[in-house]
């Protein structure tokens, strides 16, 4: 993905096989640009439902559709 795609609250997947060792899981932008004091981008903080949180850079971003319900759930007619 490019920088200016970047939005919090958009829903993606980390690309597989990122030297996070996050890749293939899905997460949510929780904000978009320059962490740790440093004053350059260096990408997004994404929220993976776990108990921390990871910066990844744009380029191992793509964007996901919006899930409906959380994992775990599904719906059915009652």
């Amino acid at each position: 993905m490019k920088w200016e795609d970047l939005k919090p609250g958009m829903s993606v997947r980390i690309a597989k096989g990122h030297g996070s060792g996050y890749g293939g899981r899905r997460g949510r932008i929780l904000a978009v640009g320059t962490f740790e004091g440093s004053l350059k981008r260096i990408g997004a903080l994404v929220d993976i439902a776990e108990p921390l949180l990871v910066v990844i850079e744009p380029e191992a971003l793509e964007e996901m559709p919006e899930d409906q319900l959380p994992p775990g759930w599904e719906e059915f007619e009652v």
